[in-house]
């Protein structure tokens, strides 16, 4: 009962919140009682409810899908108040679906609603209205998908998204998430810089530094600087990433993607023998044994022998633009932190990394939102044996963890040049900022050889890779070398686009998967720049009349 009333206090607090239109206090208070009562649907729905109003409509989809879940047909039937929580969880869970721009979805979800019995008439007619409008919005979307799907890509008059796929917000963290701060506190940039200085032989200092942007105050955030003189082609530092995936196209270790051979032939030293995991109910395959007990230590104890082919399925299809290439790397960072009983954010290699934000330079401030998000999060839950209710896996930390992996993903060895198969999570490669004309550039001497190639294999290589496989190390290791000569003070800089494209294509690149807008003095010494579509947003939300002069050009 203490408990309980406990809990209560914080509805009424949150409550209290709501009223004051605070509805980032009501949602910490709110949190603060599902802590206590993690299945109150009470609670649930009033979480989903302040989160629709503070203009975080993905986190109140979920929070009303747990509503639902948590409100049974039969229970329900015969309670009342539990019924009016139950209607309210699917009003919000549809209204979700509307703020998100996916008008199909959203017409479904309230014509379920249209549907439902055990919904008040007055309810059922509010639903019913909104129906009607979305589904005028679903046709014209519909309409015009099917009318711009026509053209080449480079006739397009606006932009036009792919089905079911909307949009929203993200600031690079939701209002209530304190570690970006904690991030540049000095405690931790001492940890950082001491494994700086272990990686590169005391060579780099982590600081802050300051970058040119399109107003007159500049951008200061974290860099890389050389405490030492390097010529060019100078080996800087080497690092191993923290952690892979591949996207199951090929026969690849799980640990460190490197190709297989299911069986010996021709004395192939280039892909090792497929070594099973040792749970025959598990599909995944390594290197060796110390490849699988290496992962096994780090996450693979929890995912040995689950079933992964719907996540497998999400990643490998064509998706557009949308970020559904990480989605691996989720799965992997849950397992890891449930093996460590920690929140995934709060793993220590990954928890000083940026993430991406939504910029007016692109989509207009938003990003793209893949209505599939929910149903890849809920799989992952279940793969991994975690509760829908389980607050240190909660919905803002998946896709907090989606845009952080947007900015500090490697991509691994290829299959061909059109197959991306592979990437990396490298913690310490990941502080480097980005300039057009990069003063170093990351090296692979372990990379792969594509099985196809019709030359054989240089000599030199067999002898090399053979040297760094005898001290273990791993087959994505990279290795950072100067490409110029640098002084001491220097900032030290990938290049995070393509840099033989055109200053137009750079900013499109940059922009889409980054975030920014590069200011760097190649940047300033070109002319052109990228200039994105307009958006017909009144083909995603049936009350906005922007971009209906689009439609008719």
């Amino acid at each position: 009962m203490v408990v309980q009333s406990i809990a209560d206090q914080h509805r009424i607090n949150g409550n209290d919140a709501i009223k004051n239109k605070d509805y980032i206090k009501a949602w910490e208070e709110y949190t603060k009682g599902l802590k206590i009562t993690p299945k109150d649907p009470v609670l649930w729905s009033n979480r989903s409810f302040a989160c629709l109003k503070a203009g975080f409509p993905e986190l109140a989809l979920m929070d009303a899908y747990r509503v639902i879940t948590l409100c049974d047909q039969d229970t329900i039937k015969d309670n009342e108040s539990l019924r009016t929580v139950y209607q309210k969880g699917y009003f919000r869970y549809a209204e979700s679906l509307d703020a998100l721009g996916l008008p199909r979805l959203a017409e479904i979800a309230f014509n379920i609603i249209v549907n439902d019995k055990l919904i008040k008439d007055i309810d059922r007619k509010k639903a019913m209205d909104r129906k009607f409008k979305l589904s005028k919005t679903n046709l014209d979307q519909t309409r015009h998908m099917a009318k711009e799907g026509q053209k080449g890509s480079g006739n397009f008059k606006f932009l036009i998204t792919e089905e079911d796929v909307g949009f929203y917000k993200f600031d690079g963290k939701y209002p209530w998430d304190i570690r970006p701060d904690d991030r540049i506190k000095e405690s931790n940039l001492l940890k950082i810089q001491h494994k700086l200085d272990l990686i590169s032989d005391n060579k780099l200092k982590l600081d802050f530094v300051k970058f040119s942007s399109d107003d007159e105050n500049p951008l200061i955030q974290l860099g890389v600087i050389s405490k030492v003189d390097f010529k060019n082609e100078d080996i800087i530092m080497e690092e191993n990433p923290f952690l892979t995936i591949h996207n199951h196209y090929n026969l690849r270790c799980d640990y460190c993607f490197h190709l297989l051979d299911k069986k010996s032939s021709n004395n192939n030293v280039e892909y090792p023998i497929v070594y099973p995991c040792p749970n025959l109910s598990c599909e995944e395959s390594f290197c060796n044994e110390r490849c699988y007990n290496l992962a096994k230590d780090l996450y693979h104890d929890e995912i040995c022998g689950k079933i992964i082919d719907d996540l497998i399925d999400f990643i490998q299809r064509k998706r557009g633009d949308v970020r559904n290439n990480n989605i691996l790397f989720i799965l992997k960072l849950f397992a890891i932190a449930k093996k460590r009983n920690i929140c995934p954010l709060d793993i220590e290699e990954i928890n000083h990394l940026t993430r991406y934000h939504s910029t007016p330079h692109n989509l207009e401030n938003h990003d793209l939102w893949d209505a599939d998000f929910e149903k890849i999060y809920l799989e992952i839950l279940k793969i991994l044996d975690i509760s829908i209710y389980d607050l240190n896996f909660d919905f803002w930390i998946f896709i907090t963890l989606i845009t952080t992996l947007a900015t500090n993903t490697f991509g691994g060895p290829a299959i061909d040049s059109s197959v991306y198969d592979t990437a990396a999570i490298f913690p310490l490669i990941s502080l480097f900022n980005h300039n057009c004309k990069n003063n170093i550039e990351g090296q692979l001497f372990l990379q792969e050889w594509p099985k196809s190639i019709q030359d054989p294999i240089p000599a030199v290589y067999k002898v090399l890779r053979k040297t760094l496989r005898s001290i273990n190390c791993h087959s994505y290791r990279m290795t950072i070398i100067a490409n110029d000569d640098i002084k001491k003070g220097d900032q030290l800089c990938l290049t995070y686009c393509n840099p033989d494209y055109n200053k137009n294509a750079r900013h499109r690149q940059l922009l889409r998967t980054y975030g920014f807008i590069c200011y760097c003095d190649r940047c300033k010494g070109e002319s052109g720049g990228y200039n994105p579509l307009p958006i017909a947003w009144c083909l995603y939300f049936p009350d906005d009349e922007r971009g209906k002069d689009l439609l008719d050009r």
